[in-house]
């Protein structure tokens, strides 16, 4: 099961896996919850007073069978994941639901395809996040740059202010950053603008070029090729979509 916020945060609560109490993480709109067959999720959580979501239910069979001869890629062994955010899993998730709203002969080949877009790309980002970040920045130095990145206060922050903050040479904080996280600094902050429009178009009536100012973009041509390449339509499409 995949479930996906598409309205609302939640800001505090708690979540159990099979009645084990797991720590919780605010979710807000773009959020994404994977439970695996088999497995239970529970829990309680506040935040705003309306909320929508998304829930993409897939038969286990289907999954087994897909990947059956390969060892690489196994829904099964899987973990459970909350409240993660990518916006390959955010895209597939959309086009399903698109599919599913707009059906035409072809929709269950679609549906399919972006089924099995969505647990290589899970099997991915599991992969990724165990693997020891060797030579990486220390957790500490770390969350400093995530705080400046998340607060995305200045449209000119770049490679050297980052490195500055930790008192080392660009080079050495491209590296350390690529071994921490799996992506490099630009690719990072490119993403989580993008996240940031994303749910700015959800939970707000500003235009998308108000928005494209707001999360750094140079202009909203700039925002339009960048939602185009990350969710396959424009930034007015993908408003509409969220808000049918």
């Amino acid at each position: 099961m995949f479930l996906m916020n598409l309205k609302g945060a939640a800001r505090r609560g708690e979540d159990f896996i099979d009645g084990r109490r797991v720590s919780f993480s605010a979710r807000r709109p773009g959020s994404i919850i994977y439970i695996p067959a088999d497995r239970e999720w529970t829990g309680w959580d506040e935040g705003d007073a309306t909320a929508s979501f998304l829930l993409v239910s897939i038969d286990q069979e289907f999954a087994e069978q897909t990947f059956g001869g390969s060892a690489f890629c196994r829904p099964a062994e899987l973990p459970p994941w909350i409240g993660f955010r990518d916006s390959t899993i955010e895209m597939a998730l959309q086009r399903i639901a698109d599919e599913l709203r707009y059906p035409d002969p072809i929709s269950a080949t679609m549906v399919e395809s972006q089924v099995a877009q969505l647990f290589v790309q899970l099997v991915r980002l599991n992969r990724n996040s165990r693997q020891p970040a060797k030579g990486g920045l220390s957790a500490f130095d770390l969350k400093r740059v995530m705080a400046m990145i998340e607060s995305l206060s200045d449209d000119r922050l770049t490679l050297a202010d980052l490195a500055r903050e930790l008192g080392i040479s660009r080079f050495h904080f491209s590296r350390a950053f690529k071994q921490s996280t799996g992506m490099t600094p630009h690719a990072f902050i490119a993403r989580r603008r993008l996240e940031q429009s994303a749910d700015m178009l959800r939970s707000t009536n500003l235009s998308a070029t108000r928005i494209a100012m707001e999360c750094g973009f140079s202009s909203s041509s700039h925002l339009t090729t960048a939602f185009r390449r990350a969710f396959g339509a424009n930034p007015i499409e993908f408003r509409r979509k969220c808000k049918t």
